[in-house]
């Protein structure tokens, strides 16, 4: 609004110094015109001021405002190997989960698992998905041990639990990030219990390999179906799919 009010006094300026020409005689017909050039020089400075400083206001607006994009824009893969938040979790595993076409959704009656997981439509076998914020939350006195027993090969073998705990920690190794395992003590209880788990990591390695290798989710998802409890890892699915050939 500035650089109009501007534009049009530099147009007034410039009318009223023809007008001088036209009707003032002696000193006041160079006086004014020179006087009304003067003022437009100015005035055209002034402009071009505000006009840089608009344009600078604007550029700071769309780079925040991609700043934010940036930020709000949901990154799945991003969030797997970084999060320690177990909602952005939750929802960057269903994500890729869905992207590999497997059947997610959330569980209707059983608060204490995130995501139910289902190999066919009929609901043939049913994962229930637990994320954790970290592998060392698990411990002997985790609370919810009851609860994903009971639910764990429920309906007569056709139901298991699955752990997903983040295993990123803070450290980087030559700029690339370091992850962390369950302790060993963590997989002799899983063990004991007959409860599978996994990091967030091998998780991202699972994807990739469906994603890259052309592998079916539900060969892998087999495994772990069968799997008699521990820490599941990328090298028992690539050990049980060359037995398999």
């Amino acid at each position: 609004m500035k650089q109009k009010t501007l534009l049009l006094f530099q147009l007034l300026l410039a009318i009223f110094s023809i007008y001088s020409v036209l009707k003032y005689s002696g000193n006041q017909r160079m006086i004014v015109p020179l006087t009304c050039l003067v003022a437009m020089f100015l005035v055209g400075k002034v402009e071009t001021a505000v006009s840089e400083r608009e344009k600078k206001k604007k550029d700071q607006r769309v780079k925040a405002g991609k700043d934010i994009d940036e930020k709000t824009t949901f990154k799945p893969v991003d969030c797997l190997l970084k999060s320690k938040n177990v909602l952005l979790l939750t929802d960057a595993i269903h994500y890729l989960l869905n992207e590999l076409g497997l059947k997610v959704s959330r569980s209707p009656d059983q608060s204490f698992i995130d995501r139910l997981i289902r190999t066919m439509d009929d609901g043939e076998i049913t994962f229930g998905l637990k994320v954790l914020g970290d592998v060392g939350e698990l411990s002997e006195n985790w609370e919810s041990w009851e609860e994903v027993t009971d639910f764990d090969m429920g309906k007569g073998g056709k139901r298991r639990v699955l752990l997903i705990g983040s295993n990123t920690t803070d450290e980087e190794a030559d700029g690339k990030p370091k992850f962390s395992d369950f302790s060993a003590n963590i997989q002799s209880l899983l063990s004991s219990k007959n409860i599978v788990a996994m990091t967030t990591l091998t998780f991202y390695k699972i994807y990739l390999l469906c994603q890259k290798k052309s592998v079916k989710p539900q060969a892998v998802l087999d495994l772990i179906h069968r799997h008699p409890g521990g820490v599941f890892r990328l090298e028992q699915y690539m050990k049980g799919s060359k037995q398999a050939a």
